[in-house]
This record gives C-alpha cells, structure tokens and sequence, in this order.
C-alpha cells in the first residue's frame, strides 16, 4: 500500500492543483473581465495604446532605437544643410529643380 508521505505527497499536488484550477477559474466571466479593463485602465499605456507624437516620443526615447535616431539625425542634419547649399544658380542649372519647380523652361527637357 501506499505511505504516509506519498498520501501527504498526493494530497499537496491535489491541494496545489485545485488552487491553481479556482485561480484560473477567478479570471473567467464578465465580472472577471470587467476587473481586468478597469485594472488595465488605471495603468500607464504600453507602446499598443499609445499613438501618435505620444508614440513617436516613446519610440525615440527607446534604448533598442537609439542606432536609428542617431542615423535619422544625421540623415537629417545633413539634408538641412545641403538644402541651405542649394544656391540658385544650382537651382537654375538642375534639370529636376526647373521641371518640378520652376518655370519648366529648361531647354532640352525631359
């Protein structure tokens, strides 16, 4: 027959299992659910809830997207300051600058 520890074994994995099964079986129903909506909503939004500026700013201040911003930024920089070269006697000689926004009188256009 069986011992008084393996008795005390089986009894505590029933004990344990039945917990587990009432703890699970708490989080079911609409009254469950409806306690679960109202703890989500008295929380901070995760990166899903949020949109937008909120989400953008979330995204830039994320460690794991710092390579990205540092590229954006120089990407950036480096456009601003290109732009600002951009004489009009360049302006005058670009194919593209004439057609798409000037006067479109560029000889031997496309």
């Amino acid at each position: 027959m069986l011992s008084q520890t393996e008795v005390t074994e089986i009894n505590t994995f029933f004990q344990t299992r039945m917990a587990e099964s009432k703890k699970i079986w708490a989080t079911r129903g609409k009254d469950a659910r409806m306690a679960t909506m109202a703890r989500k909503a008295s929380m901070p939004p995760t990166w899903r809830q949020m949109s937008g500026l909120r989400l953008m700013m979330y995204e830039v201040g994320h460690v794991g997207n710092r390579p990205f911003m540092v590229g954006l930024g120089v990407t950036m920089v480096g456009a601003l300051w290109l732009q600002t070269k951009f004489t009009d006697e360049m302006k005058a000689d670009s194919l593209y600058w004439s057609t798409f926004h000037g006067d479109g009188a560029k000889n031997g256009g496309h």
